[in-house]
């Protein structure tokens, strides 16, 4: 890594200290003092760049494919934080031997084509090599043929599915365990209540129909009633009356906030608050609580649910005090997650030998072994999946202040499900 200056190589050196890793783990957590909220460094321009002077050396250029909007854009405005989190702490110290981070940041939109037309604008207009994203299972797989023909590496924070894993060794890696676990955790807590009727609640893609299909293997008989929604339609009242009507004593919901919003206001509406509700990481975020209907309905029922585990100790702390002190609030769902995808991807093209796809993914999976971040350990498997993932069990309480998800309990391949007393 000669290419990396002197500065950055002493602050990577305390960063070992502090975490305790002498065996060379790199937390990416450069201890800096964070500007404030209105010195933020990104600028937002018709393409979102972290500025540079004229004459600075080659920048390093990451693509960032979020879903900024549609029923996903809540989530992905306050995941891209974490990636301008990252790029603004490499470029406060000069940027890796002089060269600053270069973010084009691009909407999914929550929809598939329109992620398909973003990584194209990236690799063929901005000329991008690897990007932070796509963010949600199906653009992941529909981008995947595109990035591998043309060997662009893809990091996401967020995508899930199962799916995804059997893309084997390819260019697309992520940050995120697979679903093949978190529907494992969900069944192991519904398992706890003994239900005889399961109904199944999932939105109509890859992301939805996993988890589906896991729990058709798993309980067999007991679901009664498979329900895939349509995220654009607005109106799930047909699809409630199937739950209903089907005498289910649990529902298995898998879905996203602007439709689950929808859902559940009217659920509430039409008396299904009197069964258990169960949910993945989709709508465990408190945009949820904007409706006072769809807050009221998660309280009402209790609403347990997974989510992949943001870890405690000093990393993750320590990128929680920076994200306060830059934006001014609490990082949200997957934030920390987008946090390490950033800043594997700089790691990464700093220490590739060029700016090529080829180079930058043999970096990745080497920058990968000595990295621990704010989300953990991110060493890649075989498939490009992290190889150590843990979830967090939630249950959605009432509280003085309005609504909130309390974390009941964690779940991980090795302990199964643990709940506290």
């Amino acid at each position: 890594m000669s290419a990396l200056n002197s500065k950055v190589w002493a602050i990577v050196a305390i960063v070992l200290l502090i975490v305790g890793f002498a065996g060379g783990y790199f937390s990416g957590m450069a201890a800096v003092p964070a500007k404030p909220a209105e010195t933020v460094t990104v600028t937002e321009t018709a393409t979102t760049t972290v500025t540079q002077p004229a004459t600075a050396a080659e920048p390093i250029k990451i693509g960032v494919l979020l879903e900024l909007s549609g029923d996903l854009g809540p989530i992905g405005q306050r995941m891209l934080l974490g990636a301008k989190l990252a790029a603004q702490q490499i470029n406060e110290q000069g940027g890796f031997g002089g060269r600053k981070v270069q973010l084009f940041i691009e909407d999914g939109e929550t929809d598939t084509n329109k992620a398909v037309e973003a990584v194209k604008k990236l690799v063929e207009v901005q000329g991008v090599r690897i990007i932070v994203g796509p963010m949600i299972s199906p653009s992941t797989l529909a981008v995947a043929k595109y990035v591998n023909d043309r060997k662009v590496v893809c990091i996401s924070p967020s995508a899930t599915a199962a799916k995804i894993s059997e893309l084997g060794d390819d260019y697309i890696f992520r940050v995120v365990g697979s679903d093949a676990f978190q529907s494992q955790a969900l069944i192991d807590l519904i398992k706890q209540g003994g239900y005889e009727k399961i109904a199944t609640f999932v939105v109509n893609n890859d992301y939805g129909i996993g988890f589906e299909e896991a729990f058709v293997k798993e309980f067999g008989d007991k679901v009664v009633v498979t329900i895939r929604y349509d995220a654009a339609k607005g109106d799930y009242r047909t699809e409630l009356e199937q739950v209903k009507a089907s005498g289910a004593e649990a529902v298995m919901f898998v879905g996203y906030p602007q439709s689950g919003t929808t859902i559940f206001r009217q659920a509430l509406d039409m008396g299904l608050d009197n069964i258990a509700w169960f949910a993945a990481e989709g709508i465990a975020e408190k945009v949820m609580f904007k409706d006072p209907k769809a807050a009221e309905f998660m309280a009402k029922v209790a609403m347990v649910g997974t989510k992949p585990a943001s870890p405690t100790g000093y990393a993750h702390d320590l990128f929680v005090k920076r994200h306060r002190e830059v934006f001014g609030k609490d990082p949200d769902l997957y934030a920390d997650y987008t946090y390490d995808a950033t800043m594997l991807a700089i790691m990464a093209v700093a220490q590739a030998k060029s700016y090529s796809g080829e180079d930058i993914r043999a970096a990745l999976k080497d920058v990968s072994t000595r990295y621990v971040g704010a989300t953990g350990y991110k060493v890649f498997d075989e498939n490009g999946d992290p190889m150590f993932f843990d979830y967090e069990v939630w249950k959605v309480v009432k509280t003085a202040e309005g609504y909130d998800f309390a974390i009941i309990g964690r779940w991980n391949a090795a302990t199964g499900l643990v709940l506290k007393e």
